[in-house]
């Protein structure tokens, strides 16, 4: 298990790191969210910085030096060797040194910060149709340091290469807090005059060069795709010396690099992918080298384990349009050129081949871009969905990385299958890079157990002999750090491994970057060092949740999924998450909370840690919008695990009165509502004061109560009603929500307008309670358990004939199917889950069997319809985006956003108003402002349209609204 101690920060270095750097963080919290990785590792750090711009990073290398403090260079903290973990001081790129410095397009090159995601790079490029070569899976959220730390390549390797053959230059802080550029030159002595570090640099490389000549051009590996070690291959021409070289797969051990220039390349025009189905693993590995001769742009694996975990997955499965049958592994292989009949022309003659071949598994032609960006989806989330394997055995990475000549690739991939089992390991997972026999292979193995650890150096040791012998490498991308160091003498040779230490030596003489990476490394099983070891023990847990963990193997079970691959930090798609994408602080990421909850757990927050202060400051920006449950792959759902926090934490601490309100919400307005007249002006003075008072923000205004209530309405309503159906298939159960009920009836009455002209008897329980969606949000799990109950025995007699089960409120049908079936399990819940679905997926389907007739519009009008974090985690928009677009003249669009920021009542929250505003602002709120007057506004979500209202004066209608108002 790992150290709690790590070196301490003597008061003198805090002191003097906070008076160069504005932001630094020596506190026991923001040192453990920073102590791991994507890697099986996790070592506590020293402490903190953030720095704001390269003078920055001097100042905290020169004052590190003076204090003999290690120093690492971090980005998105997605390495999966362990290179983003150390005892030293972290700095991390990722909040602020982000920016794009220079375009020149015409020369097809970008000049960067290292904190810019590839993802982000790419897609400011994507207009002048340029972008990096290298396509690593994790681009959404790898930074650009660490891309060229790792010289990190992808699934495009045969055409594009590795980050060292992009490199242009580099801006760089040596160990001495000197400041550097490393380009281009042609000869060693004109910078060798200089009475600095650099110029020692340059003095006495060339006789390391010299000294280990031979040694360089015997022992590298035979495989281009390469990065353990030093560059030193790359410095043996003497006309073209650049030390980027070195720097490039460095892991940050010999320099911080501030800036990079980095070539482009041009965007393919056309692209097509051929899905190769094979029966047999040795089989597809086998056909490699001859798919090879087609001269594709990749060849990518996908195992029967990944397509099987796909296929659990709802959001994901529907994905899987490409596979046929059953198949053991398909290769995706894809072909790229300027012109689409050129491409056609390609896939022709491959699959030609294949047939000539008598390959008689199924081959599929993927043409359609959005089927393709399907299928790429898929591949690059295949390390996440691998680790959302329940249980202690994990597919972690250790050997993944191994690289050999494709020539020996079905071999190397058998023997490896057949040794795990030979050593007790019966699951190997596969995946990635075919074309250039670097195959991502993950035994799953338990490093919770002595055996475990055991099968780990096994496994370890036989890949190192197989790698050796095929004239591989230990590692194809992922870098070496704590997983494979170890065996850098076993691959390159005693002699090579000493110029490897001299250099080391040379640019950092204390030994202070990054130490034990690369040279001079750890054990990979030192259990000091490992994340989860042999005696890796909880002190703390949650041992009688109110919410049902048993698939997850407990609370404890539920915060290990989280692998640490940073998915949750992605800044440029998806809604995952929200409060990092607004404050960029670690903190405040899915992975962050999974990890303080972990330490909390382990006993790393005292002996209270579970219930601490400390720990609920973690918690406290998470939105519960669910979007990890959907979006991360390892399906870590953070609103969950708070829930249950809240809910242990206020058996030791007293609930606010504002919480208190919050959650029962729909109790007072059930109060208020016989009143409303005389409420509604009362709740903007006094009442607001008073709110106000208890932590409501100002700019805030609670929603008016209507005249007359929705299930009043349909009382009376449905009282006229001559004929009701007895037929079960002509029902429909409509659970409205406590918004519905008391602010916005006119919403369900457009409900009942739309079922009643589908033909559909319209059942409305007048004795259902709230959801309990505003109870959860506060940790009131017990409260929310009774109205689960409740409305469970109501509800499942209907679920039982079959009888469908809509609703207009995402979070509140997001209860039905998500939260009941945890909050009270049994047979009734998930009956009543399984017939519980919002209303637009519902109508969408009437539409489809042509129940429901929409009437043609004569002026066409445009849709911006914003979808509800919930309603796209839990349901998907698509039904939503199909019931709009099929009302004629009416064009609908998606708007391309986060969540809005309301969230339920977090939003109305004083301390939580900016962040909630902020988010509004990153692209929500600018898009509508800027909409034409003419545009319809739409969104599912109360709390959507109450922050679009708030933000930009524009009142949003609910899409059932838009579908009353078309009925034929």
């Amino acid at each position: 298990m790992i150290p709690t101690e790590s070196p301490e920060a003597s008061l003198e270095f805090i002191q003097e790191l906070r008076k160069a750097l504005r932001e630094v963080r020596f506190d026991r919290m923001s040192r453990l969210l920073y102590s791991t990785d994507a890697s099986i590792y996790q070592m506590m750090p020293i402490g903190v910085a953030i720095p704001r711009d390269a003078d920055e990073v001097s100042a905290a290398v020169q004052i590190a030096s003076a204090h003999n403090v290690p120093i690492l260079p971090r980005g998105g903290g997605s390495s999966l060797a362990g290179q983003a973990v150390g005892h030293a001081l972290i700095l991390d790129f990722s909040r602020y040194m982000d920016d794009i410095l220079e375009v020149d397009a015409a020369s097809s090159w970008v000049r960067v910060q290292p904190g810019i995601t590839l993802g982000n790079l790419n897609l400011s490029l994507r207009e002048r149709e340029l972008m990096f070569g290298p396509d690593p899976a994790s681009a959404d959220r790898a930074t650009m340091g660490g891309i060229l730390g790792n010289n990190s390549t992808g699934a495009h390797s045969i055409v594009y290469g590795m980050t060292l053959d992009h490199v242009i230059e580099t801006e760089v802080v040596l160990a001495d807090g000197s400041r550097v550029k490393f380009d281009s030159t042609t000869s060693w002595e004109g910078r060798a005059r200089r009475a600095t570090l650099e110029g020692e640099l340059y003095r006495k490389l060339p006789d390391i060069i010299q000294e280990y000549r031979g040694e360089i051009k015997s022992r590298y590996p035979r495989t281009f795709r390469h990065v353990a070690g030093y560059n030193l291959n790359r410095m043996l021409d003497p006309s073209v010396i650049n030390l980027s070289s070195l720097l490039v797969g460095s892991e940050g051990t010999l320099g911080v690099v501030t800036e990079m220039k980095v070539n482009l390349v041009p965007v393919p025009r056309a692209k097509r992918l051929v899905m190769v189905h094979y029966a047999d693993m040795r089989m597809a590995m086998e056909a490699v080298p001859l798919i090879l001769e087609s001269h594709p742009t990749a060849i990518e694996v996908l195992d029967k384990m990944l397509l099987d975990l796909t296929r659990d997955r709802i959001e994901y499965s529907r994905l899987l349009t490409f596979v046929r049958g059953n198949p053991q592994v398909v290769l995706l292989v894809e072909f790229s050129g300027e012109r689409e009949n050129e491409v056609a022309d390609k896939v022709r003659r491959f699959q030609d081949r294949l047939k000539s071949q008598h390959h008689r598994e199924p081959i599929v032609d993927v043409s359609d871009p959005q089927e393709q960006a399907n299928v790429w989806f898929v591949r690059k989330v295949g390390l996440g969905i691998l680790m959302s394997i329940r249980g202690d055995a994990k597919p972690i990475p250790f050997i993944e990385d191994a690289a050999v000549p494709v020539e020996h690739l079905a071999d190397y991939v058998t023997q490896i299958y057949e040794f795990s089992k030979e050593v007790g390991v019966d699951q190997v997972a596969m995946y990635a890079h075919a074309s250039a026999g670097c195959i991502h292979i993950r035994p799953l193995v338990n490093l919770k157990t002595v055996t475990g650890v055991r099968q780990l150096r096994q496994i370890a040791e036989k890949s190192v002999e197989l790698v050796v012998s095929y004239g591989g490498t230990t590692s194809g991308e992922h870098g070496e750090g704590l997983a494979r160091g170890e065996f850098s003498e076993r691959l390159f040779g005693a002699e090579l491994v000493r110029a490897f230490e001299e250099v080391k030596d040379l640019f950092d003489p204390q030994g202070l970057l990054n130490p034990g990476k690369v040279v001079r490394t750890p054990k990979i099983d030192d259990e000091s060092l490992l994340r989860f070891g042999s005696d890796y023990a909880l002190a703390h847990t949650v041992t009688n949740p109110m919410m049902d963990f048993q698939d997850d193997g407990g609370f404890a079970g539920a915060v290990e999924m989280c692998n640490g691959a940073g998915v949750c930090r992605k800044l440029e798609e998806g809604v995952m998450c929200p409060s990092f994408q607004a404050t960029r602080d670690e903190t405040h990421s899915t992975r962050g909370r999974a990890n303080a909850l972990r330490a909390a757990m382990m006993g790393q927050l005292g002996p209270d840690g579970m219930q601490s202060e400390e720990l609920f400051e973690v918690l406290d920006l998470c939105l519960s919008c669910h979007a990890c449950k959907a979006e991360c792959p390892s399906a870590v759902d953070m609103a969950k695990l708070k829930a249950e926090f809240l809910y242990h934490y206020y058996q030791h601490h007293r609930m606010p009165l504002r919480s208190r309100i919050f959650a029962n919400i729909a109790s007072i307005n059930r109060v208020l509502q016989p009143v409303a007249l005389l409420a509604n002006p009362l709740m903007k003075f006094p009442g607001k004061w008073i709110l106000n008072r208890l932590g409501v923000h100002p700019d805030r205004q609670l929603p008016d109560l209507a005249p007359q209530t929705f299930s009043r309405w349909y009382a009376s309503w449905n009282g006229h009603m001559s004929v009701q159906s007895s037929d079960p298939s002509r029902q429909v159960v409509f659970f409205h929500d406590t918004f519905i009920e008391h602010h916005d009836p006119h919403i369900g009455i457009a409900v009942v307008k739309v079922l009643k002209a589908g033909g559909y008897e319209v059942i409305v329980l007048q004795d259902r309670v709230c959801c309990g969606r505003p109870a959860v949000s506060k940790g009131l799990l017990n409260q929310a358990e009774q109205a689960a109950r409740h409305n469970i025995q109501l509800l499942a007699p209907y679920a039982r004939q079959g009888i469908p089960i809509v609703g207009c409120e995402p979070s509140c049908m997001a209860m039905l199917v998500d939260e009941y079936p945890s909050l009270y399990p049994g047979e009734d819940a998930e009956v009543v889950a399984a017939a519980s679905t919002m209303i637009d997926v519902f109508l969408a389907r009437e539409i489809e069997t042509g129940n429901l007739l929409l009437e043609t519009w004569e002026d066409p009008a445009q849709i911006l319809f914003h979808g509800h974090c919930q309603q796209k985690a839990t349901f998907g928009t698509e039904s939503t985006m199909q019931l709009l677009n099929a009302i004629p003249g009416y064009r609908t669009e998606m708007i391309d956003s986060g969540c809005c920021g309301m969230a339920g009542s977090f939003g109305y929250e004083e301390e939580h108003y900016d962040l909630s505003i902020q988010l509004a602002e990153m692209a929500l709120a600018p898009i509508i402002r800027e909409a034409p007057d003419d545009v319809v506004i739409c969104a599912s979500g109360t709390s959507c349209r109450q922050q679009i209202y708030h933000t930009t004066g524009k009142m949003p209608l609910h899409p059932i609204e838009i579908v009353a108002a078309a009925l034929r």
